[in-house]
């Protein structure tokens, strides 16, 4: 579960001089600031810009493979030993690594990666299926692969050489990465993980990191935040505490004000130490309170979970779907640059009350809640939760029933339990269009606090990175 949005528009703000809290290379006085702070620095492992392939896309393959429900929209079943699956047109400039997110019921599957030709091309890799990803076959998971370098646009193949049963595995998709440097993570004192915060957008952002009652880890002597000026492409590390809850990492055009002091858009994230165990580093992406900025966030760590995860739209693109896209017309103006807001918030936050829009958007799924308590006696059981709560999955009842909320939100009361993704908002039953939305534009994100349920579904993840050493929070990943 996500529950992103309890500090939503309950900061505590100072009044302050702009000039004063902003870092940047100037001081208050216009003189140059003293440089107290580690220097940015680089990622780890970048994504290549428009490196996620889709795996139903393939441009051939043998007769046993075809498409089906699963994943991201769809995914590749089928795949058995000696059958080949080839797709054009793949950039593999600077690629070091291909990340591939596939599901199997058993361990065993195996195929060789080919770029060019299977036999006598490059031969790039090869990905195994250690352990079952789960109980079942949309059950998915990332497996993270080092390749051969090779250059240029190129077919790439995936040919089955083993399994464990009868398919190799489901393919849902891959994404190259590389271009970064293998160096170890940003030197920070000890007991701190680094947190680094990339700006790829094509403007300036001003960022600043928060913890428990929004107070900000890097202050003034007055106690005021300080907030980090990001060029485009530049990066600024956070020292964090090895145990740090509630971390979040915001963003805004503008600095904000006691009267406009919500961000433009935010990652969310925590650190845990546990006495005598591993660092661990949990994080989601998440959007369910609203749409601001494409954004990716990664960890790197020993542990199979830290993996990446992001909205790879562009700024523009996300900034256009915004502008013509957003359900029910809820743009409003944050951080100096304008949201697409959840229904979640618009129907609890009370400095909407007034919006003629509520009678509609804050009733749709009224009859739905009705027909579910009438349907499932003594399982769905809303009480006096209507539309809001259940956009919110919040008390009462809600907050308590994964299942319900999921079903509610999706339109799927009559199969609430299904993790067939093409029936998801499908059923011509009222739905929260904002999710659905929000899954149309970035993918397995969360869009409503439950998004992950079931979890065989593949909506949206919570990941928890073991080993951790770094955290790395990026902005408009794809420009």
């Amino acid at each position: 579960m996500n529950t992103s949005g309890s500090r939503f528009g309950k900061r505590l703000w100072r009044s302050v001089t702009a000039g004063c809290v902003l870092a940047t290379a100037v001081g208050c006085d216009g003189g140059a600031e003293p440089q107290d702070v580690t220097p940015p620095q680089a990622v780890e492992q970048e994504a290549i810009v428009g490196s996620r392939y889709q795996a139903e896309s393939w441009a051939s393959g043998t007769t046993g493979v075809f498409n089906e429900g699963g994943g991201e929209g769809q995914s590749v079943a089928g795949f058995q030993v000696n059958e080949v699956i080839r797709y054009n047109s793949v950039n593999f400039s600077n690629a070091n690594q291909i990340q591939i997110r596939l599901a199997a019921p058993y361990a065993g599957g195996k195929a060789e990666l080919w770029a060019d030709a299977v036999g006598s091309g490059t031969k790039l890799g090869t990905v195994s299926v250690d352990a079952a990803t789960g109980g079942d076959w949309n059950a998915f998971a990332t497996k993270t692969v080092s390749i051969t370098p090779v250059s240029g646009t190129r077919a790439l193949f995936f040919k089955g050489i083993a399994t464990g049963g009868d398919w190799l595995f489901k393919l849902d998709w891959f994404e190259l990465h590389g271009g970064g440097t293998t160096e170890p993570p940003p030197t920070t004192p000890a007991g701190t993980i680094p947190v680094v915060v990339t700006n790829k957008c094509p403007y300036n952002l001003n960022v600043t990191l928060t913890g428990v009652n929004s107070i900000a880890l890097e202050r003034d002597g007055a106690g005021n935040p300080i907030y980090r000026n990001l060029a485009r492409g530049a990066s600024y590390t956070y020292a964090t505490p090895a145990n740090y809850p509630s971390g979040r990492v915001s963003a805004y055009k503008v600095l904000p004000t006691p009267q406009s002091p919500r961000e433009l858009e935010k990652a969310e994230f925590t650190l845990e130490k546990p006495s005598g165990g591993s660092q661990l580093i949990h994080y989601n992406l998440t959007y369910v309170d609203h749409v601001g900025l494409p954004m990716e966030i990664s960890s790197a760590g020993s542990g199979s979970s830290c993996v990446a995860v992001r909205c790879n739209k562009s700024a523009s693109a996300i900034e256009s779907a915004i502008a013509g896209q957003c359900p029910d017309g809820l743009r409003y103006s944050m951080g100096g640059g304008t949201i697409c807001l959840a229904p979640r918030s618009f129907c609890l936050d009370g400095e909407y009350a007034s919006d003629p829009r509520r009678g509609d958007v804050c009733t749709r799924l009224d009859g739905e809640i009705a027909r579910c308590a009438s349907k499932y006696p003594g399982q769905c059981n809303p009480g006096t939760a209507k539309t809001a709560q259940a956009y919110a999955c919040s008390p009462p009842f809600f907050d308590m029933s994964a299942k319900w909320c999921a079903a509610l939100n999706r339109g799927t009361v009559d199969m609430p339990d299904s993790t067939d993704v093409s029936k998801y908002y499908n059923t011509g039953k009222p739905y929260n269009q904002y999710a659905k939305w929000v899954h149309q534009q970035c993918g397995a994100v969360y869009g409503f606090a439950y998004d992950d349920y079931p979890m065989a579904a593949n909506q949206a993840g919570f990941f928890t990175c073991t080993g951790g050493q770094q955290m790395n929070v990026t902005f408009c990943p794809a420009g």
